[in-house]
């Protein structure tokens, strides 16, 4: 629901999530999720969302050893969705972020914002969704930095008599230049427009079994390590449903530096 708060509905109501991500090197990260439905207002839910980066070793400006220190963000947010129409819905979400890493700590406060359109009979969705516009409450070392505003949309369509249910999105709408490290010059409009969209894939294997997959050509450019295609950028994921829960596993590849594995967990509490 931090992605799009419009994502929220009343199915969603009781419902309670659990994501643990295992990124790279000792990052962790996870996110929880429970929501309500109130008629006379809409759905309502509630989330936190936590990284932690391992044991890290701080020095000093001479390279002197300081001795540990301690690295984490922490995320708290409430959102609102409600219906517009049969098919459309609108939502709104609000974030309180803390990072601390050792003697600097930051604050900020963001907003998101989304509509979904969703058409059952043609099984066709979209989605537009505004994220982190806010400001910083307090800055580390006194600097100010931007937050990551981002605008993106998506859509979804399962063509008749094809397995996988397509989906593409459009992210970074508000910033056509996504050079990766080490480019001094901007690269081809092909080479740009290709980095702004993910794609994306979901095959019903039977009542209690999906199957998925994804890529997204800006992670594979950050991440690439050999000239040829090695997966990086490529994910692979399945979901399973196990009586009153939903399992779901995936594995995103990021070349030899490594790949980021998520768990999640969801059910109703009732």
């Amino acid at each position: 629901m931090h992605i799009n708060p419009a994502y929220l509905d009343e199915s969603s109501a009781k419902t309670v999530s659990a994501t643990f991500v295992n990124y790279l090197a000792d990052a962790r990260y996870g996110f929880a999720n429970y929501a309500v439905h109130q008629p006379s207002i809409g759905t309502i839910g509630i989330g936190v969302r936590y990284a932690g980066y391992g044991v890290l070793t701080e020095y000093d400006i001479n390279g002197t050893d300081l001795g540990d220190l301690n690295a984490g963000d922490l995320a708290i947010n409430g959102t609102i969705s409600t219906q517009l129409s049969t098919k459309l819905r609108a939502g709104a979400g609000i974030d309180y972020i803390h990072s601390s890493y050792g003697e600097y700590v930051s604050s900020a406060f963001t907003g998101t914002a989304g509509l979904y359109y969703m058409d059952q009979e043609s099984r066709f969705s979209a989605g537009l969704a505004i994220r982190n516009l806010g400001d910083q409450l307090s800055y580390f070392n006194d600097t100010r930095e931007n937050l990551p505003f981002d605008v993106s949309i998506g859509f979804s369509k399962k063509p008749e008599k094809f397995p996988f249910q397509l989906a593409v999105t459009i992210r970074q709408l508000n910033n056509w230049d996504l050079r990766v490290p080490g480019e001094t010059s901007a690269p081809s409009f092909g080479d740009q427009l290709f980095r702004h969209i993910i794609f994306g894939g979901e095959a019903a294997l039977g009542r209690n079994f999906k199957l998925r997959f994804g890529y997204n050509r800006w992670q594979l450019d950050q991440t690439k390590i050999k000239e040829n295609f090695d997966f990086a950028g490529a994910s692979i994921g399945v979901g399973i449903n196990l009586k009153k829960v939903e399992v779901d596993l995936s594995r995103s590849s990021m070349s030899d530096i490594g790949g980021i594995l998520q768990l999640s967990v969801r059910t109703k509490t009732h």
